[in-house]
């Protein structure tokens, strides 16, 4: 039996533009196609955080929320951008006890939906005690920085298949990059993926 088709999905917690294409995905995706969710953090933490009041980021976030507004999405943009290193973490934990998808969801609608800071322990804790996961196994597992290592890797390894930002979908070697139009989506979805 062939495997069904799929889509590499790269995403940051920070990034609204992942939120947002993720809702895309949502509503216009074939139901046989997979999506692999591929951590990228925009700013890993030996760099500055990025800064939110920059006019590029201001620019970047209306346009953004234009797209939001397409498909009728409530979108917060928050006045401040952690890390993301610590909710990636989180989320392969989360991944590793069968749990990965609600957390995901969980993790993109508390930055995006209610401005969380997705870059506190105690904040991801109770995200992930609200997504049913055990309170003291995941703040020892972000403690001990348990995937920290591993979410550095992925980055490199998007970095080396050429993904430079998020949001970026892969289908072999077709690339969307950035947030984009739903009908751009749908129209990228047609021609990449495999009839």
């Amino acid at each position: 039996m062939a495997n069904p088709p799929s889509v590499t999905f790269y995403f940051d917690y920070v990034d609204p533009g992942s939120y947002v294409l993720e809702k895309q995905l949502a509503r216009v995706l074939p139901d046989d196609v997979v999506v692999i969710h591929h951590p990228f953090e925009l700013r890993p933490v030996s760099q500055p955080i990025l800064d939110a009041e920059s006019a590029e980021w201001v620019t970047y976030c209306e346009a953004v929320g234009k797209l939001a507004d397409e498909i009728d999405l409530r979108l917060v943009c928050p006045p401040f951008l952690p890390w993301s290193r610590k909710a990636h973490e989180l989320r392969l934990h989360a991944v590793e006890q069968g749990m990965g998808a609600g957390l995901h969801e969980a993790l993109l609608k508390a930055r995006f939906e209610e401005g969380a800071d997705v870059g506190r322990i105690d904040v991801l804790v109770g995200i992930a005690d609200g997504a049913g996961l055990d309170v003291t196994e995941s703040k020892a597992v972000l403690d001990v920085d348990r995937h920290s290592g591993t979410v550095s890797d992925l980055r490199h390894r998007a970095e080396m298949a050429g993904i430079s930002r998020t949001p970026t979908l892969r289908i072999g070697t077709a690339s969307l990059e950035g947030p984009a139009r739903i009908d751009e989506l749908r129209g990228f979805l047609e021609r990449a993926l495999p009839i």
